[in-house]
């Protein structure tokens, strides 16, 4: 019985840091030019239950889960395209930027 509520709950964490990665991506891209420490602190302001569900409620876990998420991979699902979240940063740097992903959003989806 143990042994199944672990794999339940070890599931329960996936899918609660994959919803993490997803707003993490989303506050980059609403966010033209953030950085590390923006990012981080925009997250546990505007996505604290997302922040909470994926890295616990102890400041210093989720600081360094954060720290840890910045320099993780994240595959855009409607691109197909995967990065660092530090180069999605990078990438969406002002809004021109944020603008031709859009426009490579709206390319994928017709090609699809």
């Amino acid at each position: 019985m143990t042994e199944e509520f672990d794999f339940l709950h070890d599931e329960s964490k996936d899918d609660s840091m994959e919803e993490l990665k997803a707003v993490a991506f989303e506050y980059l891209l609403l966010n033209p030019g953030s950085e590390f420490g923006d990012w981080q602190k925009g997250l546990i302001e505007e996505y604290p239950s997302e922040v909470i569900d994926a890295l616990g409620s102890i400041p210093a876990d989720v600081y360094a889960g954060l720290a840890d998420l910045w320099e993780s991979e994240y595959t855009d699902l409607k691109t197909g395209i995967y990065k660092d979240f530090h180069e999605w940063a990078e990438c969406f740097a002002n809004e021109q930027a944020v603008d031709i992903y859009y426009r490579l959003v709206e390319a994928c989806s017709i090609s699809s």
